[in-house]
């Protein structure tokens, strides 16, 4: 099939329609002498659209004279309309290739590479040439840049008085930041606290790093109970606990689930066009032809001329017109219960830490109304429920006096 499209599309051929009342002799007399027609439609009682190609167009005239029959391009496509197109603007294709390549060219570039940051161990003359070192420099190529992680790595390998760096690229500039690093170490919170619960809940999994522990598993614990205590030796000693409670947890959700939905979907087919847009109002350079799609999706892809800060007036655009087509879906009762499931999951999951997972779900409730199904949901998670807390620490009882004699 692509080397029949390959073939077609080096030969050049066009979509003709074809208008009279002896159009099916025509075809069959044309067939007879070897002229080859595809996709033969009937349009109206006595009018067909066709395609054929370029060079068979002339063998064709007498037998339409002889028909009766006329014929109108709709279409011509192929390599030789596409030459012969680009021909008759050689001059404007040969201008916006030039510039197309200027445009390349220049915005491949890095034109300047500024140090921002309050620097007092290093200065930004420094950065720059341990940048240069590393290939960040004006001038620079920018696809032959490394990533903005390793250039980082680079940087602060290279500099050890920083304590971080960060690189961005923004069109033709490059932006490193910096910052000194301070002497000594940064000190650990002492303040004392506890972990106290967040949510009504059976504790499944504790971590103390620092603190005691003050509840076991498969206990049900209270919003604001405490978890991790960090008052040790009867308040003798505080501490700033830390640690992790997983948690057993229950979330209900209720949905509401279309038995039949409509939705967008993409055939494959697409159609590019290029444009170079002077202020806002685009002139086309590549692709003519019309767009053959009655539903589609636009997607522009603008690129903007940058020398430093300045932006110049003149972008290039890349068009793509991706043919879309409105499908129906049904889904069956099940169906619908399996995709309220994974919603539900799914928003669940929006609600839990980054160390929360839903382990179960159970079907409370579920009925068909109006072409819905309307649906209770009861996910079981196991989620970190603990939060800090700070208290101030109570003097400890003194021990009763003994008894004189």
């Amino acid at each position: 099939m692509l080397g029949r499209w390959l073939l077609d599309f080096w030969r050049g051929y066009v979509v003709l329609s074809v208008n009279g009342a002896r159009v099916p002799e025509l075809i069959n007399r044309a067939t007879a002498s070897g002229i080859m027609f595809w996709e033969i439609r009937q349009t109206q009682e006595d009018t067909f659209r066709l395609r054929m190609h370029r060079d068979d167009v002339k063998r064709l005239r007498h037998i339409l004279r002889e028909t009766g029959t006329r014929i109108h391009f709709e279409r011509k496509l192929g390599l030789p309309f596409l030459a012969w197109r680009a021909w008759r603007r050689k001059f404007f294709l040969a201008g916006a290739l030039t510039f197309l390549i200027s445009f390349y060219v220049l915005t491949s570039m890095v034109w300047n590479v500024e140090v921002v940051g309050d620097l007092k161990r290093v200065s930004p003359e420094t950065v720059q040439e341990v940048a240069k070192e590393v290939g960040l420099h004006r001038w620079a190529w920018k696809d032959k840049l490394p990533d903005t992680d390793i250039l980082q790595g680079q940087l602060l390998d290279k500099m050890p008085e920083l304590a971080f760096v960060g690189v961005k690229v923004q069109g033709t500039k490059v932006t490193i930041q910096a910052v000194d690093k301070i002497p000594g170490t940064t000190p650990q919170p002492t303040d004392p606290q506890n972990i106290v619960s967040t949510k009504h809940s059976t504790i499944k999994e504790i971590f103390v790093h620092k603190g005691k522990a003050a509840v076991v598993r498969g206990q049900v614990v209270q919003v604001g109970q405490v978890l991790i205590n960090g008052s040790l030796n009867n308040g003798t000693k505080n501490v700033h606990a830390t640690g992790m409670v997983k948690a057993e947890t229950w979330y209900r959700t209720d949905l509401e689930v279309p038995l039949e939905a409509q939705s967008k979907v993409y055939t494959g087919n697409a159609v590019e066009k290029h444009f170079l847009t002077f202020w806002g109002h685009p002139v086309q350079i590549w692709g003519y032809g019309q767009i053959p799609f009655q539903e589609m999706e636009t997607h522009n892809d603008d690129k903007a001329l940058t020398i430093g800060s300045f932006t110049f007036p003149i972008q290039y655009r890349h068009a793509l017109y991706q043919e879309s087509q409105t499908e129906k879906t049904t889904l069956t009762e099940a169906e619908a219960v399996e995709l309220a499931q994974a919603f539900a999951k799914a928003d669940v999951l929006t609600q839990l830490g980054k160390n929360g997972t839903v382990e179960s779900q159970n079907v409370l409730r579920r009925e068909l109304k109006d072409g819905k199904l309307e649906i209770r949901i009861l996910n079981k998670a196991i989620e970190d429920i603990g939060r800090p807390q700070s208290f101030t620490p109570q003097a400890p009882a003194e021990p009763d006096a003994k008894t004189k004699q």
